[in-house]
């Protein structure tokens, strides 16, 4: 039963995503590559400094998708959590948060992420 709890919230979860992917791409195509991008990367990230550790990823990861990926991707012995895998898997959550909230509010143009909230030389409204 834990199982189809855990892959309803990787479902909705992952849907959550794609609906702000799409809301972003309205707007601004760029950023929304840029936000795909960032959401695998940071996924990848989480799976590798979290999932590949856990000792349920093969058999009974309760939101199956994580677990499969780490089991594939990934070949780090199970054990506990150390300062580096809960650092990676918190960089990766802010790097989300950053770019999906910080960014949005920056008027700061030299900023390479900025660029992708310009158009033609003004800061569009983001709100």
């Amino acid at each position: 039963m834990g199982s189809f709890h855990g892959i309803i919230s990787f479902v909705l979860f992952a849907l959550a995503m794609l609906v702000g992917i799409i809301g972003v791409a309205l707007e601004a195509p760029a950023a929304a590559r840029v936000y795909a991008l960032l959401l695998v990367v940071s996924f990848l990230i989480v799976c590798g400094a979290y999932c590949a550790k856990c000792p349920c990823r093969a058999a009974s990861c309760g939101h199956l998708v994580p677990g499969l990926v780490a089991q594939y991707l990934f070949d780090r012995r199970q054990g506990p959590y150390n300062t580096l895998d809960l650092a990676l898997t918190a960089a990766a959550l802010a790097a989300m948060e950053i770019v999906l909230r910080v960014c949005r509010c920056c008027r700061n143009t030299g900023c390479p992420m900025q660029r992708l909230y310009l158009k033609g030389g003004q800061v569009m409204d983001r709100r």
